[in-house]
């Protein structure tokens, strides 16, 4: 009987999540994907809830040379509701903006620590028809580095169970 009694605390323990000798807290780690353009690769975070978009890459001090960020949005995002600004933000940044069918619509380059708002670009395209699927943050300069403009297309695709949410 007192083995039984002694299992007890330990499977409450458990159940709880408290913390057992010789174990620590489970820690989530940010879902990554490779982004494939002609000529040029990008390993990216993916920032696919509300949470990670909001928070994107303020603070990091630093962004590997072929390092960065996909935003994931779960549809067609407006340039009216939806802007990137570099608040927090102590590196410049470039930022591409993608359609539905991956395929780059305008980048922007963006400077550190300011709250300009940068927005989508359609051109030859009105406003209220100008949306965007994804975008993806890089270092200043990473795109125009690597002939990578308006109507180039990228391929990636999103791991199994990436849940998208609004």
């Amino acid at each position: 009987m007192k083995n039984g009694v002694r299992l007890v605390p330990l499977l409450v323990a458990l159940a709880c999540g408290d913390k057992v000798a010789g174990t620590g807290p489970t820690t989530s780690v940010t879902p990554t994907t490779t982004i494939t353009f002609p000529g040029a690769t990008l390993s990216a975070e993916i920032a696919a809830s509300a949470a990670a978009r909001d928070q994107g890459l303020m603070g990091r001090a630093s962004l590997g040379a072929n390092a960065g960020m996909l935003f994931v949005y779960a549809a067609d995002q407006s340039p009216q509701l939806v802007g990137f600004w570099m608040k927090d933000t102590p590196i410049d940044l470039s930022i591409a903006f993608l359609d539905a069918s991956k395929k780059v619509i305008n980048v922007d380059e963006m400077t550190k620590n300011t709250l300009n708002t940068h927005v989508v670009k359609c051109p030859n395209t009105p406003v209220a028809d100008c949306h965007f699927r994804y975008a993806i943050e890089a270092n200043a300069g990473w795109f125009t580095a690597n002939g990578i403009t308006a109507g180039t297309t990228a391929s990636f695709s999103l791991p199994a169970g990436t849940v998208i949410s609004p």
